[in-house]
């Protein structure tokens, strides 16, 4: 992967990918909007003016990394906007990667799933049936048409945003340090990774030329609430804790609304390795604020948080 492609570059997990990689690959990002990320070749396209075979033309990439709307995070969604996966768009992406020999990885979600079970192998059926999660499930299956050996990486990924100022996490913190109500719930779980320790697994993944679907997730479930009470006690944030959690009378319904957990034992079985635990996971995302990754990633930045 000498020469790689990123699409979505300003999605979280995009631009993660990009920073992360620069220093040792060449890095090139498609963004419908001006961006600046360090170290990599930026190419905005508004509109999708110019065609994936264009791009790839101009780049001629080793690989291809699609970070459409499904790479976003579900919980990231509920604070944003919905999700809206677009099929024609990931199987045009597919279908350059294809012709021009390029590896190509597509970037889904966990939300294609929902309890009651927890931990949802590649096999599993437990899919859930809001409109959002079949539009992703439509999108893989294009995908995976249009280019056999592609690989699909169902994940849930989380990390600064490019966005400063308006990023998932951050947002999130600001509210956690103002003493502000999380307005988060304790129902939805998930296997939360740190976007760059994503990228250290979709490395070995295209170095082993892997191919087909796997889940890559962190190795700890938690909701939304466990994860703003681990972040303020990672950065030293006041907590306030909150009401008790009434008892639930019916299942969850919606998108990432119930259990999404994956289960990752196919992906640890083929690299050899242990995914990451989310202490593991939080600790780098506070060393990011200080060891450069988070300026190259968003040169505006000013909020530094700090452990004790």
């Amino acid at each position: 992967m000498e020469r790689t492609l990123i699409v979505g570059a300003e999605s979280v997990v995009g631009a993660n990918l990009c920073v992360h990689w620069s220093p040792r690959f060449e890095v090139a990002a498609v963004s419908p909007r001006s961006i600046s990320l360090s170290g990599c070749q930026v190419l905005p396209n508004p509109g999708s003016r110019r065609s994936p075979e264009t791009l790839l033309a101009e780049v001629q990439p080793d690989v291809v990394v699609y970070c459409g709307p499904e790479s976003r995070s579900p919980w990231e969604a509920a604070h944003s906007g919905p999700i809206e996966a677009d099929a024609e768009s990931a199987a045009a992406w597919a279908s350059a990667a294809r012709d021009a020999g390029a590896a190509h990885v597509h970037l889904s979600s966990d939300a294609v799933f929902t309890g009651p079970w927890m931990f949802h192998d590649e096999a599993s059926e437990c899919f859930c049936p809001s409109p959002s999660s079949r539009a992703i499930r439509l999108v893989e299956d294009a995908v995976s048409e249009r280019h056999p050996e592609a690989c699909i990486v169902r994940t849930h990924a989380f990390g600064w945003s490019p966005d400063s100022r308006a990023g998932w996490l951050e947002v999130l913190l600001s509210t956690i340090e103002a003493r502000r109500p999380l307005g988060l719930d304790a129902v939805r779980h998930a296997t939360p990774m740190l976007a760059t320790d994503l990228a250290d697994v979709l490395e070995a993944m295209l170095a082993g030329g892997l191919t087909g679907t796997f889940h890559v997730a962190g190795a700890e479930r938690v909701s939304p609430m466990g994860l703003a009470q681990r972040l303020a006690s990672q950065f030293n944030l006041p907590w306030i804790p909150s009401g008790r959690d009434r008892a639930l009378t019916e299942p969850p319904h919606g998108f990432g609304a119930g259990e999404c957990s994956l289960q990752t034992k196919k992906i640890r079985g083929e690299l050899c390795r242990a995914m990451p635990l989310l202490s593991e996971s939080l600790d780098r995302l506070e060393a990011q604020q200080i060891n450069g990754h988070r300026e190259r990633l968003s040169p505006n930045a000013t909020v530094q948080l700090r452990a004790a």
